[in-house]
């Protein structure tokens, strides 16, 4: 069984219910979080990470022939055939890019599968978003990313495995959708910590498990009490023959002055398998575009301002 998970595209305001009265000191506490989440998206999206990304089965599942890099450094196609595994490595170039709608989608453009190179080390998704401001949809865009999703173990493409995307259900448009519980303070996670759960309540739900299938989501937000900084987020869904949990912690990069996803774990139940994913990011790059059009990162000893 393929799980192909996808964003509902149009949220219908007029389907938004009330929620129930909560405490004032609880809505204070989300608005921080709704701004800080705002915020960081909005920081992380001129941001090109590097993910190391390693996925496991407890069965075999499908893989894709990888293509190899021939005598003069040209890609070849490599000749073995489609084959099975339950375990995959994939490294690759990571963006968050936000739309003109104020939504937002993870590329991952892959250039390692199992310690092989499949690319050239380029910046292919930094020329692409940030120097020609194109739209998530564009067709260049598009083909990185299926090309990409093909070296997902079990060759499926997930939507969701995408280490911001709680920060989704916090943003203005969509947090009214949801019930939010204030919870215990966490002191692992920090001393202003406090845990807020959360469970969707309207329908049809923001994940669509395809043919129309409602996949309500539920889960937990660590948020600093006095700044509404996300710690971690978690998701999980539970329907039939699909249970789903997304956890992200994230962490500051000092260099770049802003917080940035640390780890993501994924865990995914099917009918008839079992899938689990960790990834890490690290050498987070922020790219100027100049005026000659050309893309490079600031100096190495270059120190930006931390934002206000």
């Amino acid at each position: 069984m393929c799980l192909r998970i996808a964003l509902v595209s149009v949220l219908l305001a007029g389907s938004v219910r009330a929620q129930e009265p909560v405490n004032s000191e609880l809505e204070q506490l989300l608005a921080r979080a709704t701004w800080y989440s705002l915020d960081f998206v909005n920081n992380l999206s001129q941001v090109v990470a590097e993910e190391r990304y390693i996925q496991d089965s407890n069965v075999a599942l499908p893989t894709v022939p990888l293509p190899v890099f021939g005598g003069r450094g040209g890609p070849a196609l490599n000749s073995s055939p489609r084959g099975s595994s339950k375990h995959r490595e994939l490294r690759a170039d990571f963006l968050i890019v936000k739309s003109s709608r104020d939504t937002f989608s993870p590329f991952r453009d892959v250039f390692e599968v199992d310690h092989i190179p499949v690319r050239d080390r380029e910046e292919r998704l930094a020329k692409l978003f940030l120097s020609n401001k194109v739209d998530a949809n564009d067709e260049n865009a598009r083909a990185i990313a299926e090309e990409s999703a093909r070296y997902n173990l079990g060759a499926v493409q997930r939507t969701i495995n995408n280490p911001v995307f709680a920060l989704m259900f916090l943003q203005p448009d969509v947090r009214p959708r949801f019930k939010f519980t204030p919870g215990k303070a966490d002191r692992k996670a920090g001393d202003d910590v406090i845990v807020v759960e959360y469970v969707e309540e309207t329908r049809p739900t923001v994940i669509d498990g395809g043919a129309g299938r409602d996949m309500p989501a539920f889960g937990r937000f660590w948020i600093q009490y006095s700044t509404g900084r996300i710690v971690k987020a978690e998701v999980r869904v539970e329907v039939k023959d699909v249970k789903a949990s997304l956890t992200t912690t994230f962490r500051t990069d000092e260099r770049l002055g802003i917080d940035v996803p640390s780890e993501f774990r994924e865990e995914y139940d099917l009918r008839d398998s079992r899938v689990s994913g960790v990834a890490s990011y690290s050498r987070f790059r922020k790219f100027e575009v100049k005026s000659s059009e050309e893309l490079s990162p600031p100096p190495a000893d270059t120190q930006p301002d931390k934002p206000q």
